[in-house]
């Protein structure tokens, strides 16, 4: 087993290094032809509609991945009934954004780009659900093969808008539409081969699972407070142009984590197997996190020594500030490796309704910290908060798992 995800793992980081770097095309396409003002309202748009996402999510991606990973489980029924509510909670969230959006007061191209990116949002949100399907049999090439696909249609149609001299935020955005629309087309189809799912309403079994979803819900909405907010409160209280150097350093952070959380997505399945058989749920949790260590180590490295050649391929001379602030950042992408094992280790071992409250003193703490500094030292205060905040709730999450990991012999 452990051959296989080593093998899927592979697959998976060979084609997240296609996919990155097509993504970092497109972003250095995108900071050149849209400026620091105008990458500032596309990082804003994208900021708003995080909230839509993590609304929607209900931590039923990592539910479907427990649930179908358990001895004796119904997959179809069970991935039948999640799939459906998803579904349910996107139509709900989407309306409740729209029906929010005249109080944050943007402008009108922002508003406008906040209505059109809301399909692609709403694509997103399956695509995420049925990660759990692939992450359970071990088909990550399907996924490569999506994800790749997707980028190269953003590629292209980028491509087409520069040709013909068209490239502003509402076009771009409306290519993001069509790659996810046809993204999630991909997903669907080789997801059902697999476990041959369909809609399906069960109101009673949907309120169970609501009583272990509110919890991972509730941390997942605490998490985007500080892993989000500080772009929204740095739109509303700094100009546009420091928003987008922020979010250029901030999109290296994205694009990095993304595999510490595929490696611990392959290994939750084993995690939920195993969570209440210690002497079995042990060794795989300390494997994980020596590997994560060791890719944590060296992230920070590169990201500290290289951090000015890799601002100068996104960008150009106009996001030199860009520069520190991934130095910054690069702290928190270290923290954030161990912090999405404690994270998925927590749900494993079923201890989510404690977890939440880990989560909520993040984002108490975060929003603190940006009222405080933010006002005065603009993006260097986000980023150092960010920092402050992920070495608080990994230390907690740490502190939290600890008794069902620790044992006389162990080590990191």
């Amino acid at each position: 087993l452990m051959r296989s995800i080593s093998r899927n793992l592979g697959v998976a980081f060979f084609s997240r290094i296609v996919v990155n770097a097509l993504g970092l095309v497109i972003l250095a396409i995108l900071t050149r032809t849209l400026g620091p003002e105008g990458f500032g309202q596309y990082s804003t748009v994208y900021a708003y509609l995080f909230f839509v996402a993590i609304a929607a999510d209900m931590g039923i991606g990592t539910l479907l991945t427990r649930e179908i990973s358990r001895e004796g489980a119904d997959e179809v029924r069970v991935t039948s009934l999640l799939v459906t509510f998803r579904l349910v909670l996107i139509g709900v969230t989407t309306a409740a954004a729209v029906a929010l959006l005249p109080l944050v007061r943007y402008g009108s191209v922002v508003t406008l780009g906040i209505l059109i990116i809301i399909l692609a949002t709403a694509a997103q949100s399956i695509v995420q659900v049925l990660m759990g399907v692939f992450q359970k049999h071990l088909r990550l090439g399907v996924v490569s093969i999506g994800d790749m696909v997707t980028r190269g249609i953003q590629l292209v149609g980028l491509a087409v808008l520069l040709k013909l001299g068209l490239v502003a935020l509402i076009p771009v955005l409306w290519i993001n539409v069509a790659a996810e629309v046809i993204h999630v087309a991909i997903m669907l189809v080789a997801a059902r081969r697999i476990i041959p799912f369909h809609l399906r309403i069960d109101i009673p079994y949907w309120k169970r699972i609501l009583r272990s979803a509110f919890p991972i819900a509730a941390s997942l909405v605490f998490t985007l407070v500080y892993f989000k907010i500080d772009t929204i409160m740095l739109s509303v209280m700094r100009s546009e142009s420091e928003v987008g150097m922020y979010s250029v350093a901030y999109k290296v952070l994205e694009v990095i984590i993304f595999f510490p959380a595929m490696y611990v997505g392959l290994i939750m399945p084993l995690l939920s197997k195993f969570a209440f058989r210690s002497s079995e749920f042990r060794p795989v949790f300390f494997r994980a996190a020596r590997r994560l260590g060791a890719g944590a180590a060296l992230t920070v490295l590169v990201l500290v020594v290289f951090a000015n050649p890799i601002i100068a391929i996104i960008g150009d001379t106009a996001f030199s500030a860009s520069v520190p602030l991934l130095r910054i950042l690069s702290l928190a992408v270290g923290i954030i490796f161990f912090g999405n094992l404690f994270g998925n280790a927590i749900i494993a071992l079923d201890l989510q309704s404690k977890g939440v409250w880990i989560y909520a003193l993040g984002a108490v703490l975060n929003v603190i910290l940006n009222l405080l500094f933010i006002p005065s030292y603009g993006a260097y205060a986000a980023a150092w908060n960010t920092v402050v905040t992920e070495l608080v709730v990994t230390m907690l999450m740490a502190r939290l798992i600890w008794p069902a990991i620790a044992n006389k012999g162990a080590r990191l």
